[in-house]
C-alpha cells in the first residue's frame, strides 16, 4: 500500500497532482483545508490537503477476482439452465397442462430475456382469468401485450411538482451513474429551466469525481464533494437555493457492510428526497436480484436502466419490475449528454416483448 500527499491551491488542483502521480485508482483517504501562516504571523491564502493511497497489488489481485466472478458466473449459468429443464420436465410429466395457445408466448418471451419461471407465471394467470379459447391469434396477442402493460405498471420520473428536492442515484459501479447524473441535469435545464445543484459522495475512485467536475463545467452548474455522510449537511446549505440537488453516489459491494452503512446514513441525512436505483440492462436476471437484494435497506426506489442499446432484448425490464414492483423510470441508450435518455416508453417495451426472432 503506498501512501502520499497532496497539496494544491484548490481540489482540483490537488487532485490534478494526485492523479498524475497515483492514477485514477487511488482512493481518497482524506481531504482538507489549511490554513497557513505567513510573515509575521500573516493569514497565507488557504491551500487544499489531500491523502491517498493506492495498492500496487490492485491490478493483480482484480485480474484474480475477475476470473473468481466468471467462474462464479458461469456455475450459476449452470444451474439455471438445470432448473429450467427440470422446470420443463416437471410441466409435461405432473399433468399440469399448460395452454398451447399460450406456449408460442412462453418461448417468445423466453426468447426475449424474459426469466422462464416469470414468463410462465404470467401466462398461467392469464389463462385462469381469461377464457383463451376460440380465441384469434390477433385477439391473443392483445390479451397477452395489454397484461404485460399492467405488469410494467405506471411509469414514475422526477416529481418536479414537489420541489426543492434532493435526488439520490444510487447503483453498483459501472453502469453508468454519473453519466446518467448528468443527462438528467441537463435534461432539467434544457426543457424545464430548473436551477440544479450537483453533488458526488463517489469519493472511492478519483475518476467518478473528476467526470463530475467536467459535466458540471459544461453544463455550468456548482458541484459539492462529500467524502463522510456527516458532511452531507453542509453541502445541502450551500445549495440551499436550487430547485433540484442531484446526488451522485458510489457503488457499494455486498462483502462491505460499513459502504453499506455509510450509504444508508447518507439517505437518511436529508428530507424531501427520491431514491432512484441504477441497473445496466446487460446485466444477466440473477446478479440484478443479488444487487437489488443488496439494496433492500432503500425502502422506495424507482428504477433506471442504463445501456439498453448494448442489450440482446428488453426482458430484465420485466424480470426487474416483476420481482420488486418498484416503478419504472428512465432508460439510457449511449453516452452522449443530454440525448441519450428518455423516459420508459410501455408500448415500446411490450413490443420487444412480444417481438418474435
Amino acid at each position: 500500500m503506498e501512501v502520499k500527499k497532496y497539496i494544491g491551491e484548490n481540489t482540483q488542483d490537488a487532485l490534478a497532482k494526485l492523479k498524475k502521480d497515483l492514477g485514477s485508482e487511488a482512493v481518497i483517504l482524506n481531504t482538507r483545508t489549511i490554513r497557513q501562516k505567513g510573515f509575521l504571523g500573516f493569514l497565507k491564502k488557504p491551500v487544499v490537503e489531500i491523502i491517498a493511497a493506492k495498492d500496487n497489488s490492485y491490478k493483480r489481485n482484480n485480474k484474480i477476482k475477475k476470473e473468481e466472478n466468471i467462474t462464479d458466473i458461469n456455475n450459476e449459468l449452470k444451474v439455471l439452465r438445470n432448473l429450467i429443464e427440470d422446470m420443463t420436465h416437471k410441466f409435461n410429466n405432473t399433468g399440469q397442462v399448460f395452454n398451447v395457445n399460450l406456449e408460442k408466448y412462453r418461448r417468445i418471451l423466453v426468447d426475449n430475456g424474459v426469466d422462464y419461471k416469470i414468463a410462465t407465471s404470467i401466462l398461467e394467470k392469464i389463462d385462469e382469468q381469461i377464457s383463451i379459447k376460440n380465441k384469434t391469434e390477433e385477439e391473443i396477442r392483445k390479451i397477452i401485450e395489454f397484461n404485460l402493460k399492467e405488469y410494467i405498471g405506471k411509469v414514475e420520473t422526477i416529481d418536479i411538482k414537489n420541489i426543492p428536492k434532493i435526488v439520490f442515484l444510487i447503483g453498483p459501479t459501472g453502469v453508468g451513474k454519473t453519466t446518467t447524473l448528468a443527462k438528467i441535469a441537463a435534461r432539467l435545464i434544457i426543457n424545464k429551466n430548473y436551477d440544479i445543484g450537483l453533488i458526488t459522495t463517489d469519493t472511492y475512485r478519483i475518476a467518478a469525481v473528476e467526470q463530475l467536475k467536467t459535466y458540471s463545467e459544461i453544463l455550468e452548474l456548482p458541484v459539492k464533494v462529500v467524502y463522510r455522510s456527516d458532511e452531507m449537511y453542509k453541502a445541502v446549505a450551500e445549495l440551499k437555493s436550487k430547485d433540484i440537488i442531484l446526488v451522485d453516489t458510489a457503488g457499494i459491494s455486498h462483502r462491505n457492510e460499513s459502504q453499506m452503512e455509510e450509504t444508508k446514513k447518507l439517505l437518511d441525512s436529508v428530507n424531501n428526497k427520491e431514491v432512484f436505483l441504477a441497473l445496466s440492462a446487460t446485466t444477466e436476471f440473477f446478479t440484478l436480484k443479488s444487487i437489488i437484494e443488496q439494496y433492500k435497506f432503500v425502502k422506495d426506489y424507482k428504477i433506471i436502466f442504463t445501456k439498453l442499446d448494448e442489450a440482446n432484448g428488453y426482458g430484465n425490464i420485466l424480470n426487474t419490475k416483476f420481482y420488486t414492483d418498484n416503478p419504472l423510470s428512465y432508460f439510457t441508450t449511449g453516452q452522449n449528454v443530454p440525448d441519450d435518455i428518455e423516459k420508459v416508453n410501455v408500448k415500446k417495451v411490450v413490443k420487444h416483448l412480444v417481438k418474435e426472432n
